[in-house]
């Protein structure tokens, strides 16, 4: 029989907010209040009380707390989530050719921008030179911190240095817990929801509409975790300016310099161009749209963290159709990171820069590779793009050592480019999306066999 699919199932879902209208500016001058009052406070305290009782008690019985009870709730959500989000998105699909030109889509839009932003560091590293500006015998100093014990190898330093450096829950064992079953989960997803697409039966059926309302219960969670959000944030930013050395922003400042230059370039350049030209939206609008998930990147470094905010802002804030917005973020918390391209690019070659040994232009087309490849493959949790820049200096031939140069800043630039991992998923959704709206405007008129899928 030929019919029409019934219009509810491919309805927006009803409001997560329990009906009250969300007031987005309210919302985000409360983060950016607390934003603010914990980088404030944070920098005053680490210059006249670091050492103080008073400090040591506020730390362990309010701000940790406070961030692991928050990123707690956000692990917690983040698997059913990811699943529901990714297999209601490709079930919502009419039909294998639909199906097929949106991840097609997805995927290409992916590649360029990973690419674009490999590029866009190559070229800003090569230009402004970061390397020479550090003094050798600073750069020595930095060495010396970040080397290796004699009977332990890179990779055991590295790790032990990010376990001292952020002993505590709220920067290592939670998004430790999420990251190797990421992309078995988001693989499973993608083929139970290809399942539902070709095997139309009534008891698929049920299957989906059961991921709908585990997507539609997650969410309204998430409309009260992220009342905490504002409190949330000025406890990271407490914590992380309390605990991080500025003072090696004066050594390293041309570094950070180019690399925040070079994400700001990808963010303009890239996702402005992608939202506006492909995507119809201004700038502007876009920038409104995704300032809450923005914020809770920068304070977590974390892509699937923030996963349950971007679902959120994609679909209230930017109105994306959901069935493009969830697969589209759910298959970027590992293929789209295009912060991740950036710093593996500027990071080898400021690398080679201070040690004297700059790379020939085939050099350079390896790193270009590998970071592309960083870009579409890196899990999204933090310090996550460390081994990726090991691997680079091991291909090179440069020392391994060099990574003593760049992990005391890397917790700072880990949160400026995860902010454009999920800008980036966001931009490339809303592309999606409306490439998505013309090809269903031109096929409205066709008649869509249903066998029973949904009833």
């Amino acid at each position: 029989m030929i019919r029409t699919i019934a219009p509810s199932v491919h309805a927006p879902l009803p409001r997560q907010d329990g009906g009250r209208r969300r007031h987005p500016a309210r919302s985000q001058g409360w983060l950016l209040g607390g934003f603010l009052a914990g980088l404030a406070g944070g920098t005053l305290t680490g210059l006249f009380a670091s050492a103080s009782p008073v400090t040591a008690w506020v730390m362990r019985w309010v701000v940790k707390p406070v961030e692991e009870g928050f990123l707690l709730a956000m692990v917690i959500l983040i698997v059913p989530l990811l699943v529901s989000a990714i297999v209601s998105g490709i079930a919502r699909l009419r039909d294998m050719a639909g199906m097929g030109r949106l991840l097609l889509s997805t995927l290409a839009y992916m590649l360029a921008a990973s690419l674009a932003a490999a590029m866009i560091g190559l070229a800003m590293v090569d230009l402004f030179r970061p390397g020479d500006v550090v003094p050798a015998e600073i750069g020595q100093q930095l060495l010396a911190a970040g080397r290796p014990a004699p009977t332990y190898g890179w990779v055991q330093a590295v790790l032990a240095h990010t376990v001292l450096s952020h002993a505590s829950l709220s920067h290592v064992v939670f998004p430790r817990l999420i990251e190797r079953p990421i992309l078995p989960l988001i693989v499973v997803s993608v083929v139970a929801g290809l399942a539902l697409t070709v095997v139309r039966t009534r008891r698929s059926g049920q299957v989906l509409a059961t991921s709908e309302r585990v997507f539609d219960a997650g969410m309204r969670i998430l409309v009260q975790v992220g009342r905490m959000a504002p409190l949330a944030v000025a406890c990271f930013m407490f914590d992380l300016t309390l605990l991080f050395g500025w003072h090696l922003l004066l050594y390293l400042s041309a570094y950070v310099a180019v690399v925040i230059a070079a994400l700001l370039l990808q963010v303009v350049l890239t996702f402005f161009a992608v939202v506006w030209m492909r995507g119809g939206v201004m700038p502007l609008a876009f920038l409104r749209g995704v300032q809450e998930p923005a914020v809770i990147a920068f304070c977590t470094s974390s892509s699937n963290l923030t996963l349950p905010s971007a679902l959120r802002a994609a679909e209230h804030d930017l109105h994306l159709p959901p069935r493009v917005a969830r697969l589209v973020l759910g298959v970027g918390t590992i293929a789209n990171q295009g912060g991740t391209a950036i710093y593996t690019a500027v990071t080898v070659l400021f690398i080679a820069q201070f040690f004297g040994m700059d790379l020939a232009l085939g050099q350079q087309g390896v790193v270009l590779a590998v970071a592309v490849l960083a870009g579409m493959g890196t899990i999204g949790v933090p310090a996550g793009s460390l081994p990726t820049v090991a691997v680079v200096l091991a291909l090179t031939g440069l020392p391994a050592e060099g990574i003593g140069l760049v992990i005391g800043v890397d917790r700072l630039l880990d949160m400026a480019r995860t902010v454009v991992n999920v800008m980036g998923d966001l931009a490339i959704a809303t592309a999606v999306s409306r490439e998505e709206r013309g090809a269903g405007e031109r096929g409205a008129g066709a008649p869509v066999r249903d066998e029973g899928l949904f009833g």
